[in-house]
Parts: C-alpha cells; structure tokens; sequence
C-alpha cells in the first residue's frame, strides 16, 4: 500500500481526521437522537456493517489490481476473517449499534496512521505502532468526551478504539500484505514502537489516576478547572469487592468498616436529603450528590433506583414467570444489601420497605441464587492505585531494556561492518 505522498502530507492528513473526530463530539450525542428517530436505532449497526463490506470489497479490488503484492488463497482467508471479526463486534454491540461507529471512525483512523508512518518505518513493527497511535488517540478522544457535557468516559470505549484500529492494521498485514514492507527489522522502528507503546502507557496510567479526590486537588488550585467537579462520570475510581454469604457480591468506595461508620454518623442528615429530594428526578440527583461531593449517599441512591425498578418491572410481569422471580430476586438482594450496610439511614428515609413485604418475596425466589450487584462495578477492586503505577514502572523498565538490547545490537553489527570492510 505504498504512497506517493510527502511525509508532512500524510501526517497532515492523519491529524486533520484526529481534530475531526474531536471536535464532532459534542455533536455526536444530538445527531444520535436525531437518527434513532428519524431511522431507529440499528440504522448505526446497518451502516457500520455496510461500511465493512464495502472496505472489504475496496480490499480485495486493491490486492487484485497490485501485481507487485503475491496475492494468494491466504490473502482473502486473512482478509474474510478481520471482516467476520468486525461484523461479529459490531453485531456483539446491537445494544447499543452507535457504539459501534468506533469500528469505523478508528478503522479509517488506522488507515491513516499506516500511511503516515509508511514513510519512515518498512518493516512488520509498523503495524504494531500503528495500533498504538489508534490507542493514543482513542484514549485522548475518551478524555475529551469526560469533559464534555452529556458524554462519558469509559475504558472500554477505549478498548473498542484500539481494536478497530489493530483489526485494520491485521487485515492489512495479512491480508494486503504491502509490497514495500520488508523482514528486517531497523533499530529506527523499535524506538518508535517503543516510545509509542510507552506514550500510550503513560497517558492511560494518568487516566487510571485521575480520581474524584485528585480532581478535588487539582481543582482547587487551580479554579478554572473548576467545571470538571460537574462532570456525568468520574474517569476512575478505586473500590472494595465485598462478599457477603447471604446476599452475595458488590462493589463500594468503601469498605464494610467505613460503610458502617458513616452510615451510623451521617444518617439523619443523609436521609433528610433523601426525603427531601424524592419529586427530583433520579439523574439530576446523582449530578447534585455525586461520587466527588457525597459517594455514600450516591451508592444508596444507585442501590435504592436498581431496587425499585426491578421490583416495578416484576408488578408489571407475569405470574409465576421466571423472568419475574429474577426481577423479585435482584429486588430483594439490593434492598438486603441496603438494610445491612446502609440500614440506619434507610431506616429514616421513605424507601424502607416493610419487613412483611420481604418476607412475602422470600417465599418467591431462590435465595441460594448467587447474586453479582452491578452497582458501582466499574470501580477497581483488583489492585491498588500504588500498585498499578509499580506496575507501569515495571512495563516501562522493560521498554527501556529492550531498548538497550536492540541498541547493543545495532553498534555490534556496525562494529562487525566496519571491521570486515
């Protein structure tokens, strides 16, 4: 796939497509809605996957029209099976089809970045940091979304990026199999795959770091910021996984001490305001009391909303249906999860429930069901915010030890070269 571009023209080509996708993000949310109700919602889903097919066709009309690339049975099998893969994504995401315009916008983002960097770097790690380059960005692009109003950060949305963008570096390795590309590989291109993969691994650390108490920090010294304590998602946040014999597993901020603690100090006045608020709408809400100014009340609230919409869905469903007696039974394991680690501030509030009425669902459900609250699962239980940046200081000892291994490497070889010559 070589070009007959300059280097600056590419490069220009590749930032001018990133400022595009940033700069549509605060339009992206309107345009959603003004699809779902002008086609529905899987008009995102169709269009993505037309999109594949059509980059695929282009894919194999190039490969047939290149003599200089050895085109072969394996060149359509690769190229079938990056296709299968974004089709697969993408049907995997019908849920939420707009999700899925991630395959395109960051396919053509990687499209992009090959080409760019085709001009300095002619060997397989060209592949490899053009995946990154989709991260880089990708996690840039998610950054942006944090601050914008109405749009949220998530790291899978992250992942989603950097996976359009190593599916189309796949297919285009495999599948296309670019002439110019050659086997050895230069010490040039590892530095550059190497200071890429450390960027990338650098900005997702800070990432994993910005939490509501170093928001907080931050924006105190510095006010201007002072609009991002508004903001509808913290970026990340730290947590406990807690296990519970009777009701089974949830995540909080806090642990089973602290939960505890604050509820049997703060509850007259937590549960004041949630008396006080029950006409506000539930979303407006969690912007008033978030997890930066209130997370215990937030966590409640969050408990208290699954509790009564699963318990509403089941009054509205059949008799006897098994659908139902699962709705019963998330109600009844988020309203026991309430009572025990919330319990004196649910106790003052209008959101308790009569004993009798639990009694009456226990009667319905299974109670050895295990159950996994969703509630705050986005947190990180499963290390420690010290321990995630030990562990990117290791991943970056190991960067620079690659480095000096290929770099030895290279001045013995020069060395060698010079003294047979």
């Amino acid at each position: 796939m070589p070009t007959n571009e300059r280097t600056w023209q590419s490069y220009s080509y590749l930032t001018l497509y990133s400022l595009l996708i940033f700069l549509t993000i605060p339009w992206l949310r309107p345009f959603q809605k003004f699809v779902y109700a002008q086609f529905g919602k899987s008009a995102f889903g169709y269009f993505v996957l037309a999109s594949i097919a059509i980059g695929s066709a282009w894919a194999i009309f190039y490969i047939k029209q290149n003599t200089n690339v050895g085109v072969s049975t394996k060149n359509y099998l690769w190229l079938a099976g990056v296709t299968c893969l974004y089709g697969y994504f993408t049907i995997n995401l019908w849920k939420c089809p707009e999700e899925a315009i991630h395959f395109l916008e960051y396919g053509v983002l990687g499209y992009f970045a090959f080409r760019a960097l085709s001009h300095q770097i002619k060997d397989v790690t060209i592949y490899f940091t053009a995946s990154l380059i989709s991260l880089f960005i990708g996690t840039i692009d998610e950054t942006i979304q944090w601050i914008v109003p109405d749009r949220y950060w998530d790291f899978r949305d992250v992942g989603l990026n950097f996976l359009a963008g190593a599916l189309l570096q796949l297919g285009i390795w495999k599948g296309i199999r670019p002439g110019m590309i050659v086997e050895k590989i230069k010490l040039q291109s590892i530095i550059i795959l190497l200071i890429t993969c450390a960027s990338c691994i650098v900005l997702l650390g800070l990432c994993a770091s910005n939490t509501p108490s170093r928001i907080l920090l931050y924006t105190e010294k510095l006010p201007f910021l002072s609009f991002l304590r508004n903001t509808d998602t913290m970026m990340s946040e730290y947590g406990h996984k807690h296990r519970d014999s009777e009701i089974g597993t949830f995540c909080s901020r806090f642990t089973n001490k602290e939960l505890r603690t604050i509820d049997a100090e703060e509850h007259l006045n937590y549960s004041q305001i949630l008396n006080s608020s029950t006409g506000t709408d539930y979303n407006q809400f969690l912007k008033i009391y978030n997890t930066l100014n209130s997370p215990f009340l937030y966590e409640m609230r969050v408990h208290i909303f699954r509790r009564d919409r699963y318990m509403s869905l089941a009054e509205e469903g059949g008799e006897g249906s098994k659908k139902k007696r699962e709705q019963i039974t998330i109600a009844f394991k988020e309203n026991l999860i309430l009572e025990k680690y919330f319990g004196n501030t649910l106790q003052h509030t209008v959101y308790l429930w009569p004993k009798s009425k639990m009694e009456e669902m226990k009667k319905e459900i299974d109670l050895s069901e295990p159950y996994e609250s969703p509630v705050s699962s986005e947190l990180f239980t499963s290390f420690s915010e010290r321990e995630l940046w030990f562990g990117i200081g290791g991943a970056l000892c190991i960067l620079l030890v690659i480095n000096y291994i290929y770099s030895h490497r290279a001045r013995r070889a020069t060395e060698i070269l010079n003294l047979n010559s």
